[in-house]
């Protein structure tokens, strides 16, 4: 599978670099791959620190977490089409990083990130009733009236 996948991803690089080689030539074939790549890297710079800013926000509790964490999920794939060698590959990480692009990615990003948790929780037995439930009850050491409380002392940990 992983290599089909990339015989298929060189296969469209190659047929993208000889079509356009064909159709504009060699050096602006060239040309147009620096560009776009420069143009990336640029557009990269600016999305990322706005997504990193709505981060920021809403670890601070003062918007909602799903915008920001999808659209670093999205950053992230879109650095890695732009530094992955080919103009295709690059243009598809350009368009990523396009707002309106992510807005249309979103939803998708954020059902296979659920998908993502619900299968791992259920991996490690933390849903569907599968763990073991042990009974017990709270203690607080620093309460006077609990065994082995020492007044005046506090624990830290």
């Amino acid at each position: 599978m992983k290599l089909a996948v990339f015989a298929t991803y060189l296969l469209v690089e190659i047929g993208a670099f000889v079509g356009l080689v064909y159709a504009i030539g060699f050096w602006w074939t060239l040309l147009a791959t620096f560009a776009a790549v420069i143009i990336g890297v640029a557009l990269l710079r600016r999305q990322g620190a706005r997504v990193f800013a709505e981060l920021r926000a809403a670890a601070d509790g003062s918007t909602d977490s799903v915008r920001p964490l999808t659209d670093t999920a999205l950053l992230a794939g879109s650095v890695f089409l732009l530094f992955l060698p080919g103009i295709v590959s690059t243009v598809l990480g350009i368009a990523l990083l396009l707002g309106p692009v992510r807005a249309l990615a979103r939803p998708l990003v954020a059902a296979l990130g659920a998908r993502r948790v619900v299968t791992a929780m259920n991996r490690y037995g933390a849903a569907g009733g599968r763990g073991i439930v042990v009974e017990g009850e709270v203690v607080d050491p620093t309460h006077p009236a609990s065994p082995g409380a020492t007044p005046g002392w506090r624990s830290i940990g």
